[in-house]
């Protein structure tokens, strides 16, 4: 292979790399402004992450269309056939953390409209490290660190923890206090959404752990 076709599949999957690398950071601000809405009431921006979803979704087609364009005229191998079906995978995971983002938007804006709920504090605190979560997902994806994508695989564990704790707390609120019904069980969405959140992000874990290793991660998922 010449070396002018290896500098232009280097400059393809580059390209590609950066346009993944700019949908996980629009996912990122995306969910924390989700929290943040949430977190300060701030109906006008929980409504901008509604708004916002459509450029994750552009995003994710056009990776689509980049995986596709080099699968069919690079025909890559090994590693780099890895690599290439790695990035459609991550951006699906991506655009699904998205969706959970908007949603977690639309469910604090009828929660916002309502009395404050108790547990709130506890939310925005899980959604925060939620969130850094799948940031230090990408950056693993950035820097090609085996190392912290494993970090990021085991944090789910704590997600799961945020998300056991809350649901207990919260539910055995409403059993003593039923006049927040609703945006009780608004709250409990916003923290099975952000669980789902911590799921996908050790899909993106796994992805990034086989393309640098070629071996699928060796363990059970950690669950709490």
């Amino acid at each position: 292979m010449s070396d002018h076709i290896v500098k232009s599949f280097d400059k393809v999957m580059g390209e590609l790399s950066a346009e993944l690398l700019r949908m996980s950071g629009l996912v990122h601000d995306q969910l924390t402004s989700a929290i943040n809405a949430l977190d300060l009431r701030d109906a006008s921006l929980a409504n901008r992450v509604r708004k916002n979803d459509r450029q994750v979704n552009a995003l994710d087609d056009d990776i689509e269309e980049r995986v596709m364009t080099i699968l069919a005229l690079r025909q890559p191998v090994a590693v780099d056939l890895r690599a290439t079906v790695a990035a459609l995978e991550i951006s699906r995971e991506l655009e699904r953390i998205g969706d959970l983002a908007k949603n977690i938007a639309k469910r604090g804006a009828v929660i916002i409209e309502q009395e404050p709920v108790p547990m709130m504090g506890e939310v925005a605190e899980m959604g925060r490290h939620t969130a850094k979560i799948v940031k230090d997902v990408m950056n693993a994806y950035q820097t090609r660190s085996v190392e912290q994508a494993l970090a990021a695989w085991n944090a789910d564990n704590e997600i799961d923890q945020y998300c056991n704790e809350i649901f207990y707390k919260v539910l055995s609120g409403m059993m003593t206090d039923n006049s927040n019904i609703n945006a009780c069980t608004q709250l409990l969405f916003v923290v099975k959404n952000l669980e789902r959140v911590g799921d996908h992000a050790t899909n993106i874990a796994e992805s990034i752990h086989f393309v640098l290793t070629g071996e699928k991660i060796g363990e059970r998922r950690p669950k709490s």
